[in-house]
């Protein structure tokens, strides 16, 4: 069973069905089947506040991941039947998807479905430094 839950201000024009295809493609190719994710889309501060308070990074960014577990031992922790392992968070800054969409003729959603996808591949365990 996958769970995904989105969360999205009123204010975000965002194609919803559009960005949990994303999720699920992600999840699908790299073979989990069973799972939570939380995905929110938030505005300038929001994403500022969350860089600089968890990651202690200054100012804005295009996209955060927190996960919940290390890739290895996502199922490790004993849950109740039929509840799926959550994964993580990942924060998306609409502003900034739009601003990276203008810049590169694309669409919005593409660009926050670019930003959802390379979140989620950090909560699955891949990096780069």
């Amino acid at each position: 069973m996958l769970i995904i839950n989105l969360h999205v201000g009123s204010r975000f024009p965002i194609n919803r069905k559009k960005l949990r295809e994303a999720a699920q493609l992600v999840l699908k190719e790299n073979n989990v089947d069973h799972a939570q994710i939380d995905i929110s889309v938030v505005g300038k501060r929001k994403i500022k506040h969350l860089n600089e308070s968890e990651l202690k990074h200054s100012g804005e960014t295009d996209v955060l991941s927190f996960p919940q577990h290390e890739k290895d031992n996502l199922y490790d922790f004993p849950l109740p039947e039929g509840v799926p392992p959550h994964l993580g968070d990942v924060v998306i800054s609409f502003p900034e998807a739009v601003s990276t969409a203008k810049r590169y003729g694309k669409l919005v959603d593409d660009q926050l479905c670019f930003y959802l996808q390379h979140g989620m591949m950090h909560l699955l365990g891949y990096h780069h430094d």
